[in-house]
């Protein structure tokens, strides 16, 4: 199926895509009036990027909340800035989320390996090196222990802390943190030549991470708390994360009092670190905040059972990917009150400050400058949709998705193989695999909290959305490609059977997005396949020191051959496959070929990905201790 040219970048398109994009922000209107019209903006100002760890969007005060959580948010960044009202983590967990944001790139394209890969690769530029460059004294404050040194965030700060990656460091709170950062922020702003030398700052609150503890908490401070007699607290999270827990399990109280309970106590935690945004806004000079670009948001979000489970990194819905983003900058082109529907990405943050700054954009950066869509100009042009992907880059089978406004598909590698390591692990599968669809489609304006799955209803949006995940995962997954076309195209109706010969033997094979009617089968240097229709591209990946391929057959449903000629077969770059051996090079392509000719019927190609990055121990201990990673 034809898809529309918005959703086809190619990489000889990719300058000219981002070009369009960025003189179509320009022009986007806000969907809130503007109260006024903000002057001449400086032209170096500070940068202070303030990030709450865990933090979703709707238990903030200006998303709706139904406590008033977060009245220092309000007041001192929704009311006199601009908010986001979709905004989108790439990942739902911490490490791949913050490749993405200090790079403004996909983190899938730039890591590959386990979970203790996720790094600042050494040869992509990253925000406050690039700050650095532009003159800028840099400050890097991270509570979140797994955020360090040695995977590369330190990279361009003058001054960069982060506790160690103990289990101990999840128990300090943000005014530990702010006690490092006040007086850094106190030095700069005495030196008094802050128009020369602009700061960046940026501030990591751990809070409200699990455990769900606060000296607030535990003195039961929050109105909204609900009396409770229940043996859970604020460290039972885990527990209930794992299944050594579990609600209504307690003397005294039932399931929905137990949830009620640990909700409460994450919105307290939303509290306290509210009232540490206060004091650091306390601490900056009026002055001196006119001139900062000030951007609050977080790495993820938090499950608070919304979908059967608990903390983040094993879903793609909501609850962990919309995350708070709201600017605010006085003298700078950023209306006070205003709010923005569109869908914005934390891969947006890198452009949006560099172009403040003065700076270049590097080339690569998917992200795209906010600070034009504020501008309001030319008036009620037409809204500019893309496609804002996220993968979950954790333990257990592939799920990916992509937004693109107001839907959202996602897809999940279901039949691929996973043995889990120990008994959590394996309580997570089951889990995932009672709660999570091969392909879920939902409407978040009719349908926010993901309840209705359409994908079975509206099999066109399937089609539609799905080359906008494949395009990426193009980008990142391994391995020689063997894909079918979606149903719809000539013959495409019908199972489709075949066979590649390699001159290797590979070293494995993995399913793509196949449902539970497919079939791959892998003898000596041989794989035969039987592939069922869908809606959307579906196949394998073989991976290991393969050659070359020695020959492709294909057949129709019927079981009659197609012929030596290999009817409907295309390699590489979309060629007909005229049979015999090809090699390896010649099968190397430069994009997902989302748009399917009429004659193809199944491809076959690879891809050339960046080397796979080690695993970093001290990263690796910091997942162990926050439970990312089996012990």
């Amino acid at each position: 199926m034809t898809q529309p040219p918005s959703l086809q970048p190619t990489p000889g398109d990719r300058p000219s895509v981002l070009a369009v994009l960025g003189l179509a922000l320009v022009g986007l209107a806000l969907s809130g009036a503007l109260a006024c019209r903000p002057g001449p903006s400086p032209s170096r100002p500070n940068v202070l990027v303030i990030l709450v760890d865990t933090l979703r969007a709707d238990r903030l005060t200006p998303y709706g909340a139904s406590h008033d959580t977060s009245p220092a948010v309000a007041e001192l960044l929704a009311e006199r800035g601009t908010t986001f009202e979709q905004a989108y983590a790439p990942a739902p967990w911490t490490l791949p989320s913050m490749v993405g944001l200090m790079t403004g790139r996909s983190p899938g394209e730039l890591v590959r390996g386990g979970a203790g890969a996720f790094a600042l690769p050494d040869d992509v530029p990253v925000l406050a090196e690039r700050l650095s460059e532009l003159g800028y004294v840099t400050a890097g404050f991270y509570a979140n222990p797994t955020l360090h040194r040695g995977n590369g965030f330190a990279r361009g700060f003058d001054t960069f802390y982060t506790p160690p990656p103990e289990l101990a460091s999840l128990r300090l709170h943000g005014d530990t943190l702010l006690d490092r950062v006040l007086p850094w922020l106190r030095e700069q702003q005495e030196r008094g030549d802050l128009t020369q030398r602009p700061f960046f700052l940026y501030v990591h609150f751990l809070d409200p991470h699990d455990p769900y503890t606060n000296p607030a908490n535990e003195a039961h401070r929050w109105p909204w708390l609900p009396a409770y007699d229940g043996p859970l607290t604020g460290d039972s999270v885990h527990g209930l994360y794992t299944g050594a827990l579990s609600l209504g399990a307690g003397p005294g109280t039932d399931a929905d009092e137990d949830r009620a309970w640990i909700s409460g106590l994450y919105d307290g935690e939303v509290a306290y670190v509210d009232g540490l945004v206060r004091r650091l806004f306390e601490a900056l000079d009026p002055e001196v905040l006119a001139d900062t670009l000030v951007v609050f948001t977080a790495d993820h979000g938090e499950e608070l059972y919304d979908h059967r489970g608990w903390k983040h990194g094993e879903t793609l819905y909501q609850e962990q990917l919309r995350v708070p983003l709201i600017l605010r900058w006085d003298a700078g082109p950023v209306p006070a009150g205003a709010r923005i529907a569109e869908p914005a990405s934390l891969l947006d943050l890198l452009p949006t400050a560099l172009t403040a700054a003065g700076g270049e954009v590097p080339a690569g950066v998917e992200g795209v400058g906010l600070l034009a869509r504020l501008v309001g100009d030319p008036p009620d042009p037409p809204p500019l949709h893309r496609a804002l992907y996220a993968r979950h880059f954790g333990r257990g089978p592939l799920r990916a998705g992509v937004v693109l406004a107001p839907h959202k598909l996602v897809l999940f590698n279901r039949q691929a193989p996973f043995a889990p390591s120990d008994e959590v692990e394996a309580h997570l599968w089951r889990l995932d695999l009672e709660r999570l669809a091969r392909v879920e489609l939902f409407d978040l304006e009719a349908d926010p909290h993901e309840r209705h799955n359409l994908a079975a209803e509206r099999p066109d949006l399937v089609t539609r959305l799905a080359p906008e995940i494949h395009r990426h995962l193009d980008r990142e997954l391994p391995g020689l490609r063997v894909v079918r076309a979606p149903a719809g195209s000539r013959g495409q109706e019908e199972t489709l059977a075949g066979r590649i010969d390699l001159a290797r033997e590979p070293e494995r094979w993995t399913p793509l997005f196949l449902g539970p009617d497919d079939r791959v089968e892998l003898a000596g240097r041989s794989l035969t396949f039987e592939l069922t229709p869908d809606v959307f591209a579906k196949g394998f990946l073989v991976e290991g020191e393969l050659g070359a391929v020695e020959g492709v057959q294909v057949t129709s449903g019927d079981g009659d051959a197609m012929g030596e000629d290999t009817e409907g077969v295309l390699v590489g770059a979309d060629r007909p496959y005229r049979g015999g051996t090809v090699e390896l090079a010649a099968l190397e392509t430069d994009t997902w070929p989302g748009r399917w000719p009429e004659e193809a019927r199944l491809r076959v190609w690879t891809r050339k990905l960046r080397p796979v990055t080690e695993e970093d121990p001290e990263t690796v201990r910091g997942l162990r201790n926050l439970g990312y990673v089996a012990r």
